[in-house]
């Protein structure tokens, strides 16, 4: 990969290189909908530096892997003060002589903000803070109704003044400086020339377009051929490449070349942890962030992505982790697989990568990398699709000695058209989905055209198919045999055990992986509870990425009680000479108190 992790104050970045004298600023969206559009983010900085154009992608303070503390009431001038140390560091540290803003939503408005540049390049950016806001909260409600607790999740969701976005919160001082956004009220150009890329269904505000130009901007617009690919979804489209090339264009337009400088890899810090961006694998195609805590580790958790999301997590979930688990003692390193977030890009993208069992050598290659690091005594944590390459890994790789799966779903291997299925189906159980199905919101729903009676048919299909493979399982239980999948999770799982590798498994409680789980394992998973060194257990009310408040601080209470087993079985020593100095403490203490005593 032609790019290098970056430090620029207390915010994390990638530097794609490339020897131009004009370097690209990339301002995302931020919260849920920078993280779905993380895909097309990094492509188009890829082809941003494959112009010529030395190209930096920045996380926000409070934002992606940055420092910085989102609850800040001041968290939206801090984004903007990013944005214009960012600007200076292109052309005092690389050694640029122009720099052209590129922005997204609420990126594209704070660039405009911030101007002091050659070039701005805006993709949909919010005129007017207010309605941005109210967009939010309908996405909000939209997401909530999706989930496995509609009625519970659409209360919690727009709450109060805070607005809940998939594990990512609008607080009312974020939400209050958002509104008090205006871009028709912009008090002087941005940039000399001005792109305005909007949705062909909302063009430009005219106000808008007329204040750039009254304050002397040369403004172009153009509309979007596939602004779909750049909004929120669980399952992200394709980059829109002709979108993004169309930026590219304006932004190399009459760029010379010049040698630009290679600046060294930063490290973030705190008085609990250490935290560098790495890029390893043969090839030099994986990426993550390695988080060391200020001691020595008692041991390493390698953190695996959920989903399309890169290794963030939503919510920003497995950053948090992350850094709360250095204050017990344990490093992680939180990497991306080939094809999904920071990782060398691949065909198809990330979806290529889900359930695919060959990318469990992407993890040997993460175990290899921390192995030269000193760090062997390595458990393998996922969600969801995560769970499942974990265990693949494990099952490939025999220095695997622990596992945590969340919310795994499948037992073994999937593919083809179950794969594609899986990808399609959403993760409740089935009883949410029929509860759901019989309730008069959806009904309405389809006749309003949101949702097509033929996806309400293929969801019913696919139950299904969920409940015969349930009802095949109960039988092939009373005759005493295992089927199909059943026999093969069977295995999977014996093998571990025999290896002896210690093993958590948690789920949502209404998630679908419990089901699953019986029809592989026998109901209240017989089988699996008869294995050694597995443990069952269920977070109450946890959403499926474990991205909520509520399912955040169980995981972590579960985790740490789970880590500090493994660690003492690990290494036993440690509790010895632990144990022998408290007993000379101990000892220490009452021949003191006896002689104060005897005195």
């Amino acid at each position: 990969m032609n790019s290098t992790p970056v430090t620029i104050g207390e915010s994390f970045g990638w530097l794609h290189h490339a020897d131009g004298d004009r370097g690209v600023v990339m301002c995302a969206s931020i919260g849920y909908e920078g993280l779905c559009a993380h895909q097309s983010w990094r492509v188009l900085a890829d082809r941003l530096a494959a112009a010529g154009l030395p190209t930096l992608r920045f996380d926000y303070p409070g934002e992606g892997d940055s420092l910085g503390d989102p609850a800040d009431p001041a968290i939206v001038d801090a984004w903007r003060e990013q944005i214009r140390l960012a600007v200076r560091w292109m052309r005092e540290v690389i050694g640029v002589r122009e720099v052209a803003l590129v922005g997204l939503r609420l990126g594209a408005t704070l660039a405009a903000e911030v101007g002091g540049v050659e070039r701005l390049a805006q993709i949909a950016p919010v005129v007017k803070g207010s309605s941005y806001l109210r967009e939010l909260k309908m996405m909000a409600r939209v997401l909530a109704a999706s989930g496995a607790t509609p009625e519970a999740s659409i209360a919690a969701a727009t709450s109060g003044d805070d607005i809940h976005l998939e594990g990512f919160t609008i607080n009312q001082p974020m939400a209050a400086a958002v509104k008090r956004i205006d871009l028709t009220r912009l008090e002087a150009a941005p940039a000399q020339r001005v792109l305005v890329l909007h949705d062909p269904a909302a063009k430009p505000a005219p106000d808008y377009l007329q204040r750039l130009q009254s304050l002397g901007a040369a403004v172009e617009t153009r509309e979007l051929l596939d602004y779909r690919a750049l909004t929120p979804a669980p399952m992200p489209p394709p980059p829109p490449l002709e979108d993004l090339d169309a930026v590219v264009a304006f932004a190399s337009e009459g760029a010379g070349a010049a040698l630009t400088a290679r600046p060294p890899q930063g490290a973030l810090a705190t008085e609990h942890f250490i935290e560098r961006g790495v890029v390893f694998g043969e090839h030099r195609q994986l990426a993550g962030v390695l988080c060391l805590p200020r001691g020595k580790p008692k041991m390493t958790v390698l953190m695996l992505d959920t989903g399309a999301n890169h290794h963030i997590g939503c919510g920003r979930s497995t950053v948090d982790f992350a850094r709360a688990l250095t204050r017990l003692g344990f490093a992680s390193l939180r990497m991306d697989t080939l094809g999904i977030g920071d990782s060398a890009v691949v065909e198809n993208g990330p979806r290529a990568a889900l359930y695919d069992a060959a990318r469990a050598e992407d993890v040997s290659a993460a175990l290899d990398f921390l192995e030269m690091r000193g760090l062997e005594n390595v458990t393998l944590y996922g969600v969801c699709s995560g769970a499942a390459l974990a265990l693949y890994a494990a099952l490939a790789d025999a220095r695997v000695k622990t596992l945590a799966l969340a919310n795994l779903q499948v037992f073994g291997k999937v593919e083809g058209e179950e794969r594609e299925k899986l990808l399609e189906m959403g993760f409740a159980a089935t009883h949410t989905y029929v509860s759901k199905a019989m309730s008069a919101r959806a009904w309405a729903r389809v006749a309003n055209g949101e949702v097509s009676l033929g996806k309400l048919v293929d969801i019913a299909s696919a139950l299904l198919r969920r409940k015969a493979s349930a009802l095949a399982g109960a039988l092939a239980q009373r005759l005493g045999l295992a089927h199909g999948k059943a026999r093969e999770a069977r295995a999977n799982f014996s093998k571990l055990a025999a290896r002896g590798v210690r093993i958590l498994m948690l789920h949502g409680d209404h998630d679908v992986g419990r089901e699953v789980m019986d029809v592989c394992f026998g109901p209240d998973a017989r089988f699996l509870r008869h294995l050694p060194n597995v443990e069952i257990d269920v977070i109450d009310g946890a959403d499926h990425a474990l991205s909520s408040a509520l399912s955040r601080e169980a995981l972590l209470e579960k985790m740490s009680f789970f880590l500090q087993a493994a660690a003492r079985d690990a290494d036993p020593g440690r509790d010895n000479h632990r144990a022998m100095a408290s007993a000379l403490t101990m000892a220490t203490l009452g021949a003191f108190t006896l002689m104060t005593n005897l005195e």
